[in-house]
This record gives C-alpha cells, structure tokens and sequence, in this order.
C-alpha cells in the first residue's frame, strides 16, 4: 500500500498539468495514475488550437494561463514543447460575427492579451489559401498560435516528473474509497493507493469514476474530428491559425497541408458506459460517413478557402472531447465528497485551458482561495443529472455546434 499527498487520475494533458502545478506549488507528494500510455487519448488526437480569446470570457484567464506557461515549461525543460508562435486571425462576414469579434477585442483588453485589427487584403497576404473578399473584419491576436498536443502533454509530465511526481502508466483505478463522506484513496489493479486528495482528470471517462462516489458528472463524450489536405506548396510556409465562425470552421497550417475543423450542426455523442477501456480499440466514426460531415460543410467553407472544391483530403483525425450542456468546464469539488475535485469535461478547449485548469485545481487541493473566478465550472450547477441519456447527449451536440459562439438560451444551465 502507497500513500500519497495527492492522487491524479488521468494521464492526459490535464492530468499531467494539474501534477505539473500541485508540484511546482509544492504541494507535497503526488501520484499520477494512468491505465494506458500518458496522452493515449483525446490529448494525442487534438488540433493544438492555442486562442486566448472566444466569445465565452469565462475562459480567457485559463487560456492566458496556458499561453504563459508553454514559455515556462520550454525554459524549465531547456527544449521545444511544440509551441507554433504564429498568432491568430479571427473572421466576421456578417453582422453578428462582428459584433462578437468587437466583445472579443475589448474582452482582450480587460486581460492585457495583445490584438489588432487587421486590414482583410493583409490578412489574404498572410495565408495564401484564404479568400477575404467576403470577409469585412479581422482581428489578429500576435501571440497566440498553435501546439502539437502530444508534445505539450509529455512536457507537463516531464516537467512533473522532473518535481518529484511518481507517475505510474499501466495502472488501472479499479475503485474510490471512501471513509464516510470523505475520500480516503483508489483501488487500482496494482493495489491500494491512499491520499484524501483525489483529482477526476480521466476525460471521457471522468462521470464513471465520480459515479463511483454517486455523482455522475454532467458530460457526455462527443466526437471532434478534422481533415488535413495533401502538403501542397502553394499553401506556403507557417502562417496564423484562422478560425472562420460565419462557417463554424477553422483552419491551421500542417506541414505543407491545410489542417480543416468543422463544427456540424449535430454532432456525435456517445455512452461513457460503453467506451472500451483502451482508446485504441475504438473509432468513433464506426456507422458514421464522416466525409458526408465535410461535404456538408463545403460550400460554408469555400467562401474562405475556395480550394477545399478540388483538394485532396490525406488524413482525416478524430478523438473523443468530453462537452457538457452549456460548453463550459467541469472544475471544482464534486459534492457529496470531501476531497474529491474534478477536472474534465473540457468541450473541445483541454489542450488551450490545460494550464489554467492545473492551476485552479492546484490551488483547491491545496486550500487556497483560486485566482479566478470558478462559480461558471461548478460540477454541481446543472444539478442531478444523468449523463447517459439522450436529453443531456443532445445537449452535449448541440454545445460543440455553437463553440465559438454565445451558446442560445435554452441550453444554459438552469
């Protein structure tokens, strides 16, 4: 039997950043328990979209955290974390995305994040792909960019390990125990670990290890995926990041190739009771045409990059997010048990937030008051819920189809 300060459950880019932080907050000893390889999941699989700035303010400060952090990790580790300092445009076409992008720049202000407005011509020079004649304002954020995820995961766990965090792949957690109301450590198939800190950083798995407390969180997994074109020289050197809402897409440079995400209007979603313990050994496109997603998105996303009619599509990627109803984080104690916090449910935005939320979380485990705000990430503001049913997984869809923009109504929380 192991005792430990801290456990963390989940060996994602989450996971290994809120060990990152309890560490280097000094926050005594820390175990990270994987059941796989570190970053096997979702983390590998993302399109390592760095913005520091949406249409939903409640997750600037995390990303600022994040942004802030690749520089640290690159001088603490004396080496690349796969940081692309590019920079960023964002789009409008229309009424409503400039009005958006207008909130975003002040929103931006408020936080000391570099923006400008950019003429749209100059914004074509940038990114040779890009068509603006329909484009009638640009923001540009200087420092933002994109990551390779996978590299970033594994800087978070090196820099870990490098502070004294053990972390143990190929352990599976088996079981929470708990002593009255209190959490007292995890079963694992390796044998018993004891600590009254827990963190649920287990992605899509995240509700089924609270349902072992008696608190499924309100998640669902929910499918993202992109498509990445043949290299091709005309697409030019590294250029910014451009996110294109008038067309729910956005766009990176990939290696000669053009990286292409789409937000479709109904999104799959899938039981977290039924996931395979090995990401491996699941798809989540089985019965689903994917290509029948970017077809329908064609003509929305040719306005900006006309070429997508005649490109050659190489490699299509896909991966499981885990989004809740009102497209905002699950953060914080999950109720009903001391000592138990929560870290998932991070709608597609993990590998951006991944530093803001090992911070807050650092902070919670260790009694101090967080930084920032954490009341819109409650666990708890949906109430009781079941995340297995189809009410909440529609819900979840519905969620990825509105990312990037104020989410309607009647699906937040209340």
């Amino acid at each position: 039997m192991a005792q430990f300060d801290h456990i963390v459950i989940g060996g994602g880019i989450i996971g290994a950043s809120v060990a990152y932080h309890l560490a280097r907050e000094k926050g005594g000893s820390i175990v990270l328990v994987e059941r796989n390889a570190l970053a096997s999941a979702a983390s590998s699989r993302a399109a390592g979209m760095v913005l520091q700035v949406s249409t939903n303010p409640t997750k600037t400060p995390l990303a600022k955290r994040t942004r802030e952090t690749v520089d640290i990790l690159a001088e603490e580790l004396g080496e690349d974390v796969g940081f692309h300092d590019v920079g960023s445009l964002r789009l409008a076409a229309t009424d409503a995305r400039i009005s958006e992008l207008d909130g975003m720049a002040a929103e931006a202000a408020c936080h000391d994040i570099p923006f400008a407005w950019m003429d749209p011509a100059a914004a074509g020079e940038l990114v040779p792909w890009l068509d603006v004649s329909s484009v009638r304002k640009v923001g540009f954020l200087p420092t933002d960019g994109y990551v390779d995820p996978y590299l970033l995961s594994m800087a978070y766990a090196r820099a870990a390990a490098a502070l004294g965090v053990e972390i143990r792949e190929r352990t599976a957690v088996t079981g929470v125990l708990t002593a009255g109301s209190r959490v007292i450590g995890v079963e694992t198939a390796a044998g018993r670990i004891e600590s009254g800190s827990l963190i649920d950083a287990a992605g899509a798995w995240a509700s089924l290890l609270s349902a072992k407390v008696g608190y499924p969180l309100p998640m669902a997994p929910v499918r993202s995926h992109y498509w990445i074109t043949k290299p091709d020289s005309a697409n030019g050197g590294d250029h910014p990041a451009v996110t294109m809402p008038d067309a729910g897409a956005y766009a990176r440079y990939d290696v000669g190739a053009v990286l292409l995400g789409i937000h479709e209007r109904h999104s799959a979603t899938f039981d977290a009771r039924e996931l395979p313990d090995d990401p491996a050994a699941f798809s989540p496109t089985v019965g689903e045409a994917h290509w029948d997603r970017l077809a329908e998105a064609a003509e929305a996303v040719g306005r900006f990059f006309p070429g997508i009619a005649e490109a050659q599509f190489a490699n299509y990627i896909a991966g499981l997010s885990t989004y809740t109803p009102d497209g905002n984080i699950i953060l914080g104690p999950v109720p009903g048990v001391s000592g138990f916090l929560a870290a998932t449910g991070c709608c597609g935005s993990g590998v951006v937030l991944s530093a803001g939320i090992g911070s807050a979380i650092a902070d919670l485990a260790l009694d101090r008051v967080p930084r920032i705000d954490l009341a819109p990430f409650r666990p708890d503001r949906f109430g009781r819920v079941d995340p297995f049913g189809a009410a909440i997984r529609e819900r979840c869809a519905a969620a990825r189809a509105n990312k990037s923009r104020p989410l309607p109504s009647d699906l937040l929380p209340g």
